[in-house]
């Protein structure tokens, strides 16, 4: 199995407050590494893998980690809406999936720039 770059599986979990997931490590891992494709296809480059355009440093790189943090969090709160144990209300699960799939599309939309990724790149 291929070992996310981006973000880990810790710093997902961490952006929920009181959310448990019975999803494994490893699941939200595999979560991670398609969205870290969706961020290279979107940047048209990527740090990671064989041939990368750039060395991914998380110091660097915020907007990059923040935007697989937020993509993955959004697919792991799809999967499993309102946690292991039912804790979290359908609204409130609701909101956190607006607010993650907001983050992820602003982020992507930036990362999309040229100058921004050549930017980004350059650090």
């Amino acid at each position: 199995m291929a070992t996310p770059t981006y973000t880990t599986a810790a710093i997902v979990k961490a952006r929920f407050e009181d959310f448990d997931t019975s999803m494994s490590d490893s699941k939200i891992q595999d979560i991670i590494i398609d969205q870290e494709s969706v961020i290279d296809a979107v940047m048209m480059m990527k740090a990671r893998g064989t041939k990368p355009a750039f060395t991914f440093s998380a110091a660097k790189h915020g907007l990059i980690r923040d935007t697989a943090t937020a993509l993955a969090a959004f697919w792991v709160l799809t999967a499993q809406p309102t946690g292991e144990s039912g804790n979290i209300t359908s609204a409130r699960a609701s909101l956190m999936g607006d607010f993650f799939w907001a983050i992820s599309r602003r982020n992507l939309k930036l990362l999309g720039d040229t100058r921004i990724s050549s930017y980004l790149k350059g650090l």
